[in-house]
């Protein structure tokens, strides 16, 4: 059985040294793309990236415009990357409904859509896995300005198989490492750092919401709730952890 690591969004400190071992995660920082980013939906477009099911993530990209993808502002906030010039999106979750453009009154903004639905950034490491050795995963997320929910149980999931699901559903993986807690502050870069021992020899990397844990969400404004968790994603790093001699 995997046994998850809690996610701590606070660094910690930790015994061992990262110094200038190999970075495992390609184009961390999104910033390496293969055709132009104009709007929604071209996560395709980042060199080595790609989504692990039918949901289709995003890109952002200064370009753009700020009714999609663009940056600082965009459709679903305001935010200038962590570093460098792109970052990417993910829907972490979206509610079972659709909006009712005939409602008459509040009440009814709301009518039965599509399942809830998490998108899924995939990419292949420069290098497998050691079984039994150590890694620290770093990445940088936000939760963006127009969300107005927030959820916990994000994540990361090493596999040894590269993951290709034909549905919009979310993953049922157990996660090596996932938050506990959601985050409610918007329009900040939260680091997320966390050291795991890896029981495989994985090769791929796959970032979304893992139910494992427990899903729970949380409205985080008060009055209209448009009922999606939108999270933006910077700066994803992976490097084996060299123990420190005693």
């Amino acid at each position: 059985m995997i046994r998850p690591v809690l996610l701590s969004i606070l660094a910690l400190p930790f015994a061992g040294q990262l110094s200038a071992q190999q970075e495992l995660v390609p184009n961390g920082g999104f910033e390496d793309v293969n055709k132009k980013v104009v709007t929604y939906d071209q996560f395709a477009h980042v060199t080595d990236w790609s989504n692990a099911t039918l949901a289709q993530s995003e890109v952002f990209d200064k370009s753009a415009s700020a009714k999609t993808v663009g940056i600082p502002a965009n459709d679903y906030g305001t935010m200038e990357p962590k570093d460098g010039e792109r970052y990417a999106g993910f829907m972490a979750w979206k509610a079972d409904v659709r909006k009712n453009f005939d409602a008459m009154d509040a009440n009814d903004a709301f009518v039965p859509g599509w399942n809830s639905l998490s998108d899924y950034l995939k990419c292949t490491l420069n290098a497998p896995l050691k079984e039994g050795k150590s890694y620290e995963l770093v990445m940088y997320i936000a939760l963006a300005g127009n969300s107005d929910r927030t959820i916990n149980g994000i994540g990361a999931y090493f596999s040894t198989v590269d993951i290709q699901e034909p549905h919009l559903r979310m993953l049922q993986e157990i996660p090596q490492v996932f938050m506990e807690k959601p985050i409610e502050e918007k329009g900040k870069w939260i680091e997320v750092r966390e050291r795991f021992k890896a029981d495989e020899k994985s090769l791929y990397l796959i970032i979304g919401t893992f139910p494992y844990g427990g899903l729970e969400g949380k409205q985080v404004v008060e009055g209209a709730d448009n009922r999606y968790a939108y999270y933006y994603i910077d700066g994803v790093s992976l490097k084996e952890v060299v123990e420190e001699a005693e």
